[in-house]
């Protein structure tokens, strides 16, 4: 009776050993099946690197899981030939979390098509009803600077403002200003708008050009934002009635039309801008030697004194 016993728990034991065999056979291969299916899921975006809010389509395939019928979360069977609900998800660099960014499904032969707005630079995915999850794609975001100067034609000791904004914000992105061989530095607020101010040292053109530096949320870039011509005060008188019809200095004729200056050292044929007031010439060339009159510095001829609206002695303002 006691060996009978013994037999029934020995073939007991060895049915559960079998049972439990099977099952662990059988959840083996669902795992495999299930990575296998992952390792065979295609995702792709139609472009890696767009603008700020761009869409994008996202595109790709789940292959069948023909051996797995266990249902899946809300009933469906993961694998046969009837459509599967999915997400697509997006995680931003510096983020762990996955966000949702939209819903769809598949088409019979598993395949999906889906359009997403793409706000900041990160991974999006494809995740599937029955637990099925494509390889990331990385997404790049091109960040938009624009830039615009609060006074372009400023007095020396006068600042000029320069400021913007950058798009997409959400960061303290680093700015450079770089003008006249120097180099200004700010950080944006959260919604992207910067300022600053630059004070000229001296006289002359120089063109602000605006760069924003790339962080997790976009590649950086960069604008111009224009050109200051800075003005210096010059002594200034005129001079023609009596001289016409004699040469000057750096070849030519003086007539009553001539628009030019005379300065002593400043090679003939350099190009000025000259303001008086609110007149302002450009382009006005050297043409002659002078004035020898002590505080003086320019002399204009009557038809550039006429222009400018000028009296018989005084200040200009030049760009040199």
């Amino acid at each position: 009776m006691r060996r009978r016993n013994r037999i029934r728990r020995r073939r007991t034991a060895a049915l559960a050993l079998a049972a439990l065999a099977t099952a662990a056979t059988a959840t083996t291969g669902l795992a495999g099946n299930a990575a296998a299916a992952e390792r065979g899921a295609v995702f792709n975006a139609s472009d890696n690197r767009v603008g700020p809010n761009e869409h994008i389509t996202v595109q790709g395939r789940f292959p069948d899981l023909a051996t797995t019928s266990a249902p899946a979360a809300g009933g469906t069977k993961a694998g046969g030939d009837g459509p599967i609900g999915i997400r697509i998800e997006f995680r931003p660099l510096g983020s762990k979390r996955w966000r949702n960014a939209e819903r769809g499904r598949t088409g019979r032969s598993g395949r999906f098509k889906e359009r997403v707005s793409v706000s900041r630079s990160g991974r999006f995915r494809a995740v599937s009803d029955d637990g099925r999850t494509t390889k990331p794609e990385l997404v790049t975001v091109k960040s938009r600077t624009v830039a615009r100067l609060g006074n372009s034609d400023p007095r020396l000791g006068e600042k000029v403002k320069v400021r913007g904004r950058v798009v997409p914000g959400g960061s303290r992105r680093l700015i450079t200003v770089a003008v006249g061989g120097e180099t200004l530095k700010t950080r944006t607020r959260t919604n992207g708008t910067f300022k600053l101010r630059w004070k000229p040292e001296k006289a002359g053109t120089e063109t602000v050009r605006v760069r924003a530096a790339g962080d997790k949320i976009a590649l950086g870039s960069g604008r111009k934002a224009g050109r200051v011509t800075v003005f210096r005060p010059a002594g200034a008188s005129f001079y023609g009635p009596g001289l016409y019809g004699n040469g000057v200095a750096c070849g030519g004729t003086l007539q009553p039309g001539t628009i030019g200056v005379a300065h002593k050292s400043l090679p003939c044929g350099t190009k000025l801008t000259i303001r008086y007031g609110n007149k302002v010439v450009k382009n006005v060339e050297v043409i002659d030697r002078g004035p020898y009159v002590a505080g003086r510095e320019f002399d204009l001829t009557e038809a550039l004194r006429n222009k400018l609206g000028f009296g018989g002695v005084g200040t200009v303002w030049v760009d040199k």
